[in-house]
């Protein structure tokens, strides 16, 4: 029996290599709900606000918003169904101090070969390339993705946003809601979550 998709049912096998940044990294957020001001566009509109904090000197490189393991049910077509975006899709603030930085979505099928474990589906934010405005190692940006599908609780107990900071990563959670999705989700209970779970914030 086919059950609702739970943002954030993901990542839960990983790698576990070296150069993962732990407890001095940071990063979470939230996405809200709302009606599309624009009539002529998908019903909903969901808002996701984001804040990192390498907890060193490196900048951030691409946050990725988890959304399906490799294990999963759930295919790419699925989300291109489900989801929409503008182009630019988000920015967030950066250094210089006081200037914008703006940043494509990308969805990707097979995961993000820079970061070990994640090898299923995500929604990559990349920063547009700016010499003169890039992320830096501490920030907040706001992205906002189109569904006609509503807005289901988001499983706060996993991790669902993961951010890449020179050759590290950190790991983090999101609360709020997500489209519901009708595939299957993991089935946390055959994972090795329980021995994850102290590891990252």
């Amino acid at each position: 029996m086919k059950k609702l998709l739970l943002i954030g049912m993901t990542m839960l096998v990983l790698v576990l290599g070296a150069q993962v940044a732990m407890a001095e990294c940071f990063i979470g957020g939230t996405i809200t709900a709302s009606a599309n001001p624009d009539p002529l566009g998908p019903v909903w509109m969901y808002t996701m606000v984001i804040t990192w904090d390498t907890g060193n000197e490196y900048s951030l490189s691409h946050a990725n918003l988890l959304m399906d393991s490799a294990t999963g049910t759930c295919v790419c077509q699925d989300f291109l169904d489900a989801l929409s975006w503008e182009d630019p899709a988000g920015s967030s603030d950066g250094y210089p101090m006081g200037c914008t930085v703006d940043y494509q979505a990308f969805l990707e099928c097979e995961g993000d070969p820079s970061i070990p474990g994640v090898d299923g589906i995500l929604l990559k934010f990349e920063p547009v390339f700016d010499e003169a405005c890039e992320p830096g190692p501490t920030g907040t940006g706001t992205f906002v993705f189109y569904s006609n599908l509503p807005p289901y609780p988001i499983n706060e107990e996993i991790l669902s946003v993961v951010d890449k900071f020179a050759g590290e990563y950190c790991f983090g959670y999101m609360t709020g809601d997500f489209p519901t999705i009708p595939c299957d989700p993991v089935d946390s209970e055959k994972s090795t979550w329980g021995n994850l779970k102290g590891l990252f914030r």
